[in-house]
């Protein structure tokens, strides 16, 4: 399922006032000179004595000083940049608009006042925000306020704790740590849907699994023992960052299930606006030859940052040529030899009643690329 669901404060210069000295008369006469001197004088030209003022200086209004804000600075992050300083001091507003909630992707934000070396996991989530928005401030701040807020409203890290329905949810979702490269990755299988009523029919069911193997995935990321910098937006990649295979062996392309298109417009906008700058790139792979037209016709109106993260493979053999011989043997590499073997990251349950299924079992592309998504 698409996912995906990313102020300068220059110190002000010290204004020096300028002291008016004795004013002479403009246009008073020049201490008579020899003919020789007064020659060289060029015709209307005034003299003034030395340290005289001009008129206009004498009226300038003295420009109020404000003391430059102390620079911050983290002994592991380096010197804070100027956006990351504006958002970082901008944090009692956020955590008052975020319903004083102050936790995301289990980070716990710290702000203190009187201390010039802040939190070095509170940087690194309010660099997200910033990148996510291009280090505009006003933003990246909104943005993260009601991230805040819906984080205290839902709480996704419980929903770990969660059982979820087995015959909706058994083999959909996987996740994987690359071992030589520590990249996090998730797997959807959209061919492993059993009935597409019992997964997609609820919505909010199908959304709070879905959250819950973000959250998984996040878990994966460490984020609350991260020693490296995030880069300044446009200088560099975000180390902490997943991966995403969608995978649609078995899926038909002719017809668009209802409750698949409702969850295929939910989840991006769920993923776009609370999890900002999680996705480093995703694959689309065993997509049908004939579909390719489609995709290529869609990235024609996506940003090009967004179709750098784009990729799709019609056999799902190629996938170890981008991720490496990790991955699951069915995928070209020589790691697990099917993907259950991965092992399920979140808690199943047998149904507590029956879904009753009155269509025919059949649905079209769930995820296809729209927007940059976790």
């Amino acid at each position: 399922m698409t996912e995906e669901i990313r102020a300068t404060e220059p110190p002000v210069a010290a204004a020096t006032e300028v002291e008016a000295s004795t004013v002479e008369k403009i246009g008073s006469h020049p201490p008579e000179q020899p003919i020789e001197a007064q020659t060289t004088t060029a015709p209307d030209q005034t003299t003034e004595p030395a340290g005289a003022t001009k008129p206009e200086e004498k009226t300038k209004a003295p420009v109020a000083t404000e003391p430059a804000l102390p620079e911050l600075v983290n002994a592991q992050w380096g010197p804070v940049s100027p956006p990351l300083a504006a958002i970082y001091r901008k944090l009692p507003e956020i955590f008052e608009r975020g319903g004083a909630h102050n936790e995301v992707f289990g980070v716990t934000l710290v702000y203190d006042k009187d201390s010039t070396s802040p939190d070095f996991g509170t940087l690194l989530i309010l660099q997200k925000f910033l990148r996510a928005n291009s280090n505009n401030l006003e933003k990246a701040v909104e943005q993260l306020a009601s991230t805040l807020k819906w984080r205290q409203e839902k709480k996704p890290l419980e929903s770990l704790a969660v059982e979820y329905d087995r015959e909706a949810f058994e083999g959909l979702g996987y996740v994987q740590v690359i071992n030589s490269t520590g990249e996090v990755l998730t797997w959807n299988i959209y061919g492993a849907v059993k009935s597409y009523k019992k997964t997609f029919g609820n919505l909010e069911q199908f959304l709070n699994w879905r959250v819950a193997l973000m959250e998984a995935a996040i878990a994966k990321l460490n984020l609350t023992t991260a020693t490296k910098p995030i880069p300044d937006f446009g200088k560099g990649d975000d180390p902490y960052q997943i991966a995403q295979i969608h995978d649609y062996l078995n899926v038909s392309f002719l017809r668009q299930d209802p409750d698949v298109k409702v969850a295929s417009k939910a989840a991006p906008a769920l993923f776009s606006s609370y999890y900002p700058e999680m996705l480093s790139r995703k694959f689309f792979v065993n997509v049908p030859l004939v579909m390719g037209w489609l995709y290529k016709a869609i990235t024609l109106v996506l940003p090009a940052t967004t179709v750098k993260k784009f990729k799709v493979m019609s056999y799902g053999k190629e996938l170890h040529t981008e991720l490496g011989d990790e991955v699951p043997e069915i995928y070209g590499g020589k790691g697990a030899k099917e993907l259950k073997d991965l092992g399920e990251p979140l808690k199943l349950t047998e149904a507590t009643a029956p879904v009753v299924t009155t269509e025919p079992e059949t649905t079209a592309v769930p995820d296809a690329p729209a927007a940059p998504t976790a």
